[in-house]
């Protein structure tokens, strides 16, 4: 349950074919973290299917709301000559989420130090785009961002 893959066909217009090749939800991955051995990371990884025009950019991800990252650790890596992409969950800590109040607090006072209480929230949503290039494209600073796969931490007890 740590290691699940993904084929991946960017589209330059519309939702992007995410899919499992075991059948597996691609598009709501829920992760049990009691499944987990303690310190284990999770990894996420993309292939490009039969698309030899596309490849994964940059470090192939955007992070779009990271508003748990403090709590575990997100990196990706493209690989394969962009043909691959590995996204790793990692460090996890579990029943330590940030409230939506704080998050609110937080980015709407930026110049300001401010405190307040973690939550024993369940449930991590780590949200993230994949993103990518089409080689044919003539504008070579054109990307593509995919839907968010929605991936969730679940199962997260309080200490």
């Amino acid at each position: 349950m740590s290691n699940l893959s993904f084929r991946v066909i960017p589209k330059e217009d519309g939702q992007w074919d995410i899919s499992s090749p075991t059948g597996g939800d691609s598009e709501n991955i829920c992760i049990d973290y009691k499944k987990l051995k303690v310190g284990q990371a999770v990894n996420l990884y993309y292939e490009l299917a039969d698309c030899p025009e596309w490849e994964f950019a940059e470090n192939g991800t955007y992070f779009s709301d990271a508003k748990d990252n403090f709590n575990y650790q997100l990196t990706s890596i493209v690989a394969n000559g962009g043909q691959s992409l590995i996204v790793s969950i990692s460090s996890i800590i579990p029943a330590h989420a940030l409230p939506a109040e704080l998050a609110t607090k937080l980015a709407d006072n930026p110049d300001e130090a401010i405190s307040g209480l973690l939550s024993e929230s369940a449930d991590y949503e780590v949200n993230f785009r994949l993103v990518a290039k089409n080689k044919a494209n003539s504008e070579s600073k054109m990307r593509y961002f995919s839907q968010d796969p929605r991936v969730i931490l679940q199962g997260m007890e309080p200490d």
